[in-house]
């Protein structure tokens, strides 16, 4: 359903900058500083937040009403020593995203400055007027500092009996507390377990990623009275508050086994696969030690990272709505035709992307923030929408992919230029990553041609596809990474239009026009024709790093130069053809020797002809450009030799179909 606002409570699990303004105050006091363990920016939390983003309160907010949440300090604090409110003049806060939780916050106040719930509640209901929002959601996520209290990393844990006669007096008031929201109008509630407090990496106090003696004795402790706790608020605290009215979804943050003994799996069980898998490992390598492995789930030695905030706010609001909990880890490596990196920089920004598609063909197209990525800044919950060749929407995505992302497998039914649009839901705003992939069909069958107008437009050829796949373009362009296209050549051969052609990390044959043209092969074994016009060919360094990617230039002329900037660079002043530093040789290569001294030459291109070679590098970091006559093929040649390219010098290398180049 709609919500028409959230309404969070709790600890620091769901904070959302309360305690970061309360350490803050304390710290402009005469005579302070910020008060120790106050999550600052400068330790790398986020806006408040104890974590490296957003929180699954805050990402559940987002969904529901547009925004995450935001803190109410000062209203409704009052100052532990005196009981009095510490801004009286403190107008109510306004909005429908208020966050009321405290890091360190208790169910029942303990040594802490933070409000306890009953403090949170009250300060709700007072900038209510005792009038709640029948429409809106309410969060209570609370309870681990009960537990630590009872069981301090750093002392001898409370008794059983004692604990659990301290939990049982929390879970009483923590049902006081939710029921005196009920009876002023609350009625949906999301109410979260207690995590398992004896898993944090705070017990492990000699950092050595094993819990040693007292350190394993103390974890227990914390690991038992969690499940006692968590025990009460499922039997008795959710039961009793369905039975006022109250909707209620409860969300286990642990495992536990339901009256018929089945093992019912908590959120942390739900997503240690996913996110194992998101880092290289298997479920296994993570769920058996976590402290080894404690950056991938902790930000710090209690609370969790970002992503894990997202992949636990995805299984949540499955929860929440009722939905299926659709879960698809993204593409890797060579499944990945294409990849960007770009970012929803302003709430409301669509990012746009024009795809060639062709009909009969699928293709997966994916757009990854925190949930995937798990760095920080990325963002929150994106949003992918793919538009027809008519403008009309043919697919849409929000939360199929890991945690919040979107991926959307879609088939063509007719070929032209779609429109990928990329956002975000809410105003959550961060970088992401585009992905794209030819899934299979026609496109993967036979050869495409694809004539493309705008440089921006997207071409993707899975690799390993039948067929030679050709891109003619009226416009500059350079094909994408990871498509195969085994020929990029102009719309008019004979078009006297300045266009740049940029090839990839294919092999490709790469035919201008009859203007001025910038030829560049990018890797890949590559064929370069500029046509008529004076012409720039540009060599890389593939050949450097990859020996054997060694291109062609077979139409070079007087006028056209050979552009080496990438490779060589010079002190200024130097004698690049005395120094041993570049030379064509008369059998046709163009080679380099870096490091100057001739005895150790890399080809990077063979080109026609017999007569002298325009070559531009940098000298001194400035373009120079020096006629390099063609000399004997005198020394040995580095292991990029001419031999390994399977280079005929009439123009065309054996792994390149023919191509008509007039």
């Amino acid at each position: 359903m709609a919500y028409s606002g959230v309404f969070v409570f709790g600890d620091s699990l769901v904070d959302s900058g309360n305690a970061l303004k309360l350490a803050q105050w304390y710290g402009g006091l005469p005579f302070t500083d910020l008060p120790e363990g106050a999550p600052t920016a400068a330790l790398g939390y986020f806006q408040g937040r104890f974590t490296d983003g957003y929180t699954f309160a805050d990402l559940l907010a987002n969904k529901a009403v547009g925004l995450v949440t935001k803190p109410v300090f000062p209203y409704g604090f009052e100052d532990p020593v005196f009981g009095l409110p510490i801004d009286p003049f403190a107008s109510d806060p306004n909005g429908h995203n208020l966050n009321f939780a405290y890091g360190g916050a208790q169910i029942r106040q303990g040594d802490e400055v933070v409000p306890d719930l009953d403090g949170q509640t009250d300060a709700f209901k007072d900038a209510v007027d005792n009038h709640a929002d029948p429409n809106a959601l309410y969060v209570f996520t609370i309870g681990g500092n009960d537990v630590r209290s009872l069981a301090p990393s750093g002392s001898t844990p409370d008794s059983v009996a004692d604990a659990q006669e301290a939990l049982g007096k929390a879970a009483d008031k923590m049902l006081h507390e939710i029921a005196q929201l009920v009876d002023i109008g609350a009625h949906h509630i999301l109410i979260t377990g207690v995590p398992d407090v004896g898993i944090i990496p705070k017990y492990d106090l000699n950092g050595n990623n094993v819990l040693d003696g007292v350190e394993l004795a103390r974890s227990a402790a914390a690991t038992d009275y969690s499940i006692y706790l968590d025990t009460l608020i499922r039997t008795q605290i959710v039961p009793a508050l369905q039975a006022m009215g109250a909707s209620v979804t409860y969300v286990p943050l642990m495992d536990y086994r339901d009256s018929a003994g089945n093992l019912v799996e908590g959120t942390l069980s739900k997503i240690l696969p996913e996110l194992a898998a998101l880092h290289g490992l298997t479920t296994g390598e993570l769920a058996g030690n976590l402290l080894a492995h404690r950056d991938l789930t902790f930000f710090d030695q209690v609370h969790p990272t970002a992503q894990a905030h997202a992949l636990v706010g995805a299984y949540s609001y499955a929860l929440l709505t009722g939905t299926p909990w659709i879960e698809t880890l993204p593409l890797t490596g060579a499944d990945v035709d294409y990849r960007s990196i770009a970012s929803i920089g302003a709430v409301g920004e669509v990012d746009k992307l024009v795809v060639a598609l062709v009909a009969g063909t699928s293709y997966t197209f994916e757009m990854l923030g925190v949930s995937s990525l798990g760095t920080a800044g990325s963002l929150a919950d994106p949003s992918l929408r793919l538009l027809g060749p008519n403008g009309s929407q043919v697919g849409a995505d929000a939360d199929s992919g890991a945690g919040f992302d979107s991926t959307l497998t879609f088939t063509a039914t007719a070929s032209g230029n779609y429109t990928l649009e990329l956002s975000a839901t809410g105003n959550a705003i961060g970088t992401y990553a585009a992905q794209a992939a030819v899934v299979g069909g026609a496109a993967m069958l036979a050869g495409n041609t694809y004539t493309v107008s705008n440089a921006s437009t997207l071409v993707l050829e899975g690799a390993g596809g039948i067929g030679q796949d050709v891109v003619k373009t009226s416009v500059s362009y350079a094909l994408a990474t990871g498509s195969e296209i085994e020929v990029l050549r102009t719309t008019n051969d004979k078009g006297k239009g300045a266009i740049d052609l940029t090839g990839n990390d294919f092999n490709q044959t790469i035919v201008g026009n009859s203007g001025n043209n910038l030829i560049e092969g990018k890797g890949g074994t590559d064929v370069l024709t500029g046509g008529g016009g004076n012409d720039t060919f540009i060599l890389g360094n593939a050949a450097v790093l990859a020996p054997g990617n060694v291109d062609s230039i077979t139409d070079y002329a007087k006028g056209d130069i050979v552009d080496v900037t990438q490779v060589l660079n010079v002190a200024a002043g130097t004698n690049v053809l005395g120094g041993g530093f570049l030379r064509v040789t008369s059998s046709g290569l163009i080679q380099v020797d870096v490091d100057g001294g001739g005895d150790h030459w890399v080809t990077l291109s063979a080109i026609n002809g017999s007569a002298s070679v325009a070559i531009r590098y940098l000298s001194g970091g400035a373009a120079a450009t020096a006629s390099v006559a063609r000399t004997a093929d005198s020394s040995t040649l580095h292991a990029a030799h001419v031999a390994s390219a399977a280079l005929d010098l009439s123009g065309d290398y054996q792994h390149h179909a023919p191509i008509d180049l007039i």
